[in-house]
Formats: structure tokens, C-alpha cells, sequence
């Protein structure tokens, strides 16, 4: 069987000139069309990259001398070019393509230094960032102070109060964890922040759409809680947020199947029919609605101001409340037993599934608990979930957002209350 280690080092060289001709089409194709030549296309990247790579290799025997002496060469070569391209042009040039051609010198390096993971994808995320070039210059001249300022106070968020956080439980019981508490309050608000940038990177209707499956990979609650309070404080985008939420409802039931799947798969010819079932139902709610807003319009002829996309409020109370439902699911079970199960279930419901489905799926599997319990906890948690979804879009949405949702989610409630009790019964 042949191995990579069979073709040492001549496999590290060819993938790190793939990393430069890589980088170097992407840097030639804009030259191409913007018609300014510069000084470096697909042959100069290659060399480039096997040069990082040469040195890199030379290192263990000759040190780290002929790499240093290469990078200087390398960043006066870039440099005289620079300035001769400005004295030509007479006028303002980036810097980009030079320091693009820093970074391949470093991804070839690193390729023969056993990270060649590393320089790859490095390397694919660089040639990314360079042809997004028009669609980043936009979205940054489309932004304004605010914008700014939020994206700063999302940031203190999530990567400043965070890390700062004890990763370790703070009371007697073990079931208070601030960071992790925190971390859902980060969650919250980075789908509403998420959404707002999608939104105006792509437009309201794909910007929305496209958060409502990821917020229902994710957490279909929290976006639950994002969308409706977003819907106040913008009434005209309240079929689109209300499109979202029922689609990370619905994008919630293959999560859970696929939770049992991986946790405790002999659970799934009993998981699975109100599950299923549920799911087409809220799939059909979103293609009733999809039809809906393109029948009437989605009001957005006009410009929108899609608002302010991060209320930390709304976040932190859902964390308050995450929280308290952690202490009060433990202290059930505790106290009841196995007959606390379903009440547990119900508990858990109301924040999110993803908990109680691990939980009962590994007790089932290791024979604490019978599948039929198992199954009904589950779809217990899923029912009350959905219901406490529609409590949130009740209490925080606005009218419009009240009037879709609660439709589409009676309609998911009872083909999964019908479905359950057919399957359950006849378990």
C-alpha cells in the first residue's frame, strides 16, 4: 500500500506549489481584468512557495540563517517593485498582492515543517479573502459607525467576557456553570448579530432564510428569541423573521434524529415516525409561507433598516432563564426518579432538546431506561418546546411574526401530538 512518506519530500514540494500556483491564479485573473499588471501572477506565486518550502527544508541542516536571508531578499524584491509600480502609475497602490506574497513563502515553509494542514487551508482561506474582494469593499462602504460599533461590542462579548469566565461549576450542586451559561448568552446574541450581517451582505429575504437553517442547526430557541424581538423593532421584515423561525424549528427535527443516531441508533425505528412527522409538517408550513410572501410581496421595494442586530437584554434573560431550568431539571430527577423522566423532559423542553435527547438516548442504550420512554421523553421535549417557542414569539414578537408562527406551530404540534400517541400506542 503506498504512503504519502514513500514520496518524501517531493509530495511537500508539490503541495506547496499548489499552494502558490493557487494563490498566484487568483492574483493574475485580477491583473487580467482590472488591467494593471503586477508583479507577481501564477509562475511568480509557485516559485515563491517552493522557495518557503527549499529553505524550510535546507533548515535542519543549514539552520535558520538561508531562511531569514531569503524572506529579507524576498521582502526587498516586493519592496523595489512596489515602488517602481507607484512611480509608473502615479498613483495610490495596495499592498495586497505583496503581502500575499509574504504569506505563500510561509505556507511553503510550513508544508515541509509537518504543518501542511495548516498551510493548506491557510491557504484556500487567503485565496478566498483575495477574491472576495468586491463583495468585502462593499460591505464595509455600506457600513456606518454603528454598524461598527456593534460589531465591537459583539466582539467584547464574546471574546473578552467569555475567556474571563471560571469554566468550572460556582454552587454546592454542581449544575452552575458561568461560562457555559454566558456562552448561551453569546449564542443569542451572535444569531441576531449573524443575521444582521447576512442580511446586509445579501438582503433581507436570503439573509433571513439562510440564518433560519443555520439558528436550527444551532439552537432553533435562541433564534426563536433573536427574530421575535426583531420583529418589533422592524414590523416590515415580520414575514421574513417568521419564515425563519418556523424553518430552525423544522430544521430542529432531523438535529434531534441525528443526535440518536450517533448517541444510541436502536432508538431510531421508534424516534423517528413523530419525528418524521413533524418535520414534513413544518416543511410545508415553509413552502405554504414561501408562497405566500412571493404571491404578496415581502414589502421591500424600499430600502430597509434592518435595525439594531444585538440586544444583549433579550440574551442575558435567556441565559437567567437557561440557567434556572438546569437547577430545576437536576433537582426532578433527583427527587423523582425515574418517575421524574418525563417531567424532566417537559423541563428541559423549554430551552432546548439537544440535552434531554443525549441524556435519554445513552440511558436507553446502556438499558436504564426502555426505549418507549426513551421515545416519549423525546418527543415530550420536542412538543413543549415547540410550545415554548410560541409562548416567546407571542410575548416578544410583534403582530404579524404572532399570527405566522402560532399557526404554523399549532399546525407542527398537532401532527406531532397525533403521531406520537399512534406510535407510542402501538409500542
Amino acid at each position: 500500500m503506498l504512503n504519502l512518506s514513500d514520496f518524501e519530500p517531493w509530495w511537500r514540494f508539490g503541495v506547496a506549489l499548489a499552494i502558490g500556483a493557487l494563490l498566484g491564479l487568483e492574483r493574475e485573473f485580477v491583473q487580467q481584468e482590472e488591467g494593471a499588471p503586477d508583479f507577481a501572477g501564477i509562475r511568480t506565486f509557485s516559485l515563491i512557495a517552493l522557495l518557503g518550502a527549499v529553505v524550510a527544508f535546507l533548515a535542519p541542516d543549514l539552520g535558520l540563517l538561508p531562511l531569514a536571508l531569503s524572506l529579507g531578499g524576498l521582502i526587498l524584491l516586493t519592496t523595489v517593485s512596489y515602488r517602481s509600480a507607484l512611480q509608473r502609475s502615479q498613483r495610490e497602490k495596495g499592498i495586497t498582492t505583496e503581502v500575499a506574497a509574504f504569506l505563500t513563502f510561509l505556507f511553503g515553509a510550513l508544508v515541509v515543517g509537518d504543518k501542511e494542514t495548516v498551510a493548506i487551508a491557510l491557504g484556500v482561506v487567503t485565496a478566498l479573502l483575495l477574491a472576495s474582494k468586491g463583495r468585502l469593499h462593499g460591505l464595509v462602504r455600506r457600513m456606518t459607525a454603528e454598524d461598527i460599533h456593534h460589531t465591537l461590542q459583539f466582539a467584547l462579548v464574546a471574546a473578552v467576557i467569555l475567556p474571563l469566565l471560571p469554566d468550572r461549576s460556582i454552587d454546592p450542586w454542581g449544575l452552575l456553570n458561568p461560562a457555559q451559561i454566558w456562552l448561551m448568552v453569546v449564542f443569542v446574541s451572535g444569531i441576531g448579530f449573524t443575521g444582521y450581517v447576512l442580511m446586509k451582505a445579501l438582503g433581507p429575504t436570503r439573509g433571513i432564510n439562510l440564518m433560519g437553517v443555520l439558528g436550527g442547526v444551532a439552537s432553533s430557541t435562541a433564534t426563536t428569541v433573536s427574530f421575535s424581538a426583531a420583529s418589533r423593532r422592524e414590523p416590515r421584515l415580520s414575514s421574513l423573521y417568521a419564515r425563519a423561525v418556523v424553518l430552525a424549528s423544522t430544521v430542529m427535527m432531523p438535529r434531534v434524529l441525528l443526535l440518536v443516531l450517533v448517541a444510541s441508533p436502536s432508538l431510531l425505528p421508534i424516534v423517528s415516525p413523530p419525528f418524521v412527522a413533524m418535520l414534513v409538517a413544518g416543511l410545508l408550513s415553509v413552502i405554504l409561507l414561501q408562497r405566500s410572501s412571493s404571491m404578496m410581496g415581502d414589502g421591500l421595494e424600499s430600502p430597509v433598516d434592518v435595525g439594531h442586530p444585538l440586544r444583549l437584554s433579550v440574551a442575558v434573560k435567556f441565559g437567567l432563564v437557561f440557567a434556572l431550568v438546569l437547577v430545576v431539571v437536576e433537582f426532578a430527577r433527583g427527587y423523582l426518579g425515574s418517575a421524574g423522566v418525563y417531567l424532566t423532559s417537559a423541563l428541559a423542553g423549554t430551552t432546548d432538546v439537544d440535552a434531554i435527547t443525549l441524556t435519554v438516548s445513552r440511558l436507553a442504550g446502556g438499558g436504564q431506561l426502555s426505549p418507549k420512554v426513551a421515545g416519549i421523553s423525546m418527543a415530550v421535549a420536542a412538543l413543549v418546546n415547540t410550545v415554548s417557542k410560541g409562548a416567546i414569539a407571542y410575548f416578544t414578537g410583534s403582530h404579524e411574526l404572532r399570527r405566522v408562527v402560532l399557526r404554523a406551530f399549532g399546525v407542527v404540534l398537532v401532527v406531532g401530538i397525533a403521531s406520537s400517541l399512534i406510535v407510542f400506542w402501538l409500542v
